[in-house]
Formats: C-alpha cells, structure tokens, sequence
C-alpha cells in the first residue's frame, strides 16, 4: 500500500485531481457543507480487495492522501463485506477504522459526510440517498463516486435494471452539482473512469416529492 501511495502521490494524475479539488468553485462547495463544522469524516464504501487487486489499492491510496492534504478530513471509516482480516489490519495501520456493521450504504449524514464510494454498485448510491432524503441531510452530504450523469444516459437507453435501482439517483440529478473527474492516464482508467464529485442543494421539499420513499 505505501509504495502504491508514493506511486499515485507522484502521478499527474493526482496533480489534476487536486487541481480538481482546489479549484475555487469545489472548495465553496465542500466549505458550504462543511458550515460552521471544522471536519467531515470519510466513509468508504466497497473499496474492495487491496490484496489481490491494483484498482482498489489506487482508490484507496487516493482516500489516504486525501486525508493526509486536507485537514478538514476527519476520522476515516471503510466497510466492505470481501475485507479479510490481513486487510483490515492494514487499514487500520493507516489510520483507518473498519465498520464490523454492514450498513448497506444507508448512512444518515446527520453531520456533514463525505461519502468516498469509487465504483460501487448504483444500488449503493440509491440507498445512500433514500436513507438521506431530506433537505436537511442531503446538504450534509458529499459524495466521490459514479457519475450521475451516466446514469442519466443509461435510463434513457431503456435499460430496466439500471432505471429500477437508480429512482433515487436519477431524481437527485435536479439538485445535484458535479464534476467529473478527467482521466488522463490509462495507469488510472480501470480505477476512476466516469467518477465525480457530487454535491446536494435541494431548495424546497417539493424537489424530494419526484420518488416515492
């Protein structure tokens, strides 16, 4: 994990990411969740296997540089069902706690949350936003994962599975500001390609009235 850590660090690939993070309009977005607050712990979800795996190593490689740049990242919790003990030892040494709980993606960000959930299944995403959807809430979050905006795409070419588990994705789509990470390198597509960062503003309730619960 360190020397996949050193290798992403040194990549210009992490130089546009945090290009990405840095820029102005982002930062807002993250400080406006942030509010009066001076931190937001990570949740990781479905990072997979980072002993057998490359992608999930870079993945997480890129959470644990996160928390080491910004220091209005807090404490740093990982769940996915496939971790083995050896794993979870090892996040742990990197400053990670591993959730003993499968939540099923259904958090509610009662304090401002920042959901880090590289390519986990849509039904994930959805149940992140059902458990969370109030305005209140919603505002609380920031979300690094699969771009909506796919999603989008993939409804409208009348694809049944993606549509019956995305009602809550593709509703968000009204009050969602994203932007989407470039890829410039194929050392990095497998593990990022169509990610965003995702942030809520739901105005008024009746933007929550487009799903049933």
């Amino acid at each position: 994990m360190e020397i996949c850590i050193k290798k992403v660090e040194s990549s210009q690939f992490y130089q546009n990411f945090l290009e990405l993070v840095e820029n102005p309009d982002i930062l807002n977005s993250f400080h406006k969740v942030l509010g009066l607050e001076l931190e937001m712990p990570m949740v990781i979800y479905g990072i997979g296997s980072i002993e057998s795996y490359e992608t999930p190593r870079f993945q997480l490689s890129l959470a644990i540089l996160m928390k080491r740049k910004f220091n209005w990242i807090g404490d740093v919790e990982v769940f996915d069902p496939i971790l083995s003990a050896t794993e979870s030892r090892v996040l742990e040494s990197l400053g990670c706690s591993v959730l003993s709980v499968n939540e099923q993606g259904r958090r509610r960000a009662t304090k401002p949350t920042l959901f880090y959930m590289p390519h986990c299944e849509a039904e994930l995403y959805n149940n992140l936003l059902q458990a969370n959807w109030e305005l209140e809430l919603l505002n609380h979050i920031v979300l690094f994962g699969n771009s909506f905006e796919m999603y989008e795409f993939l409804s409208e070419i009348k694809n049944s599975f993606i549509v019956d588990s995305t009602g809550h994705i593709l509703a968000a789509r009204k009050f969602a500001d994203e932007h989407v990470l470039k890829i410039a390198s194929d050392d990095y597509f497998a593990a990022f390609h169509d990610s965003s960062w995702h942030f809520f503003s739901p105005a008024l309730d009746t933007e929550l009235l487009l799903v049933k619960n």
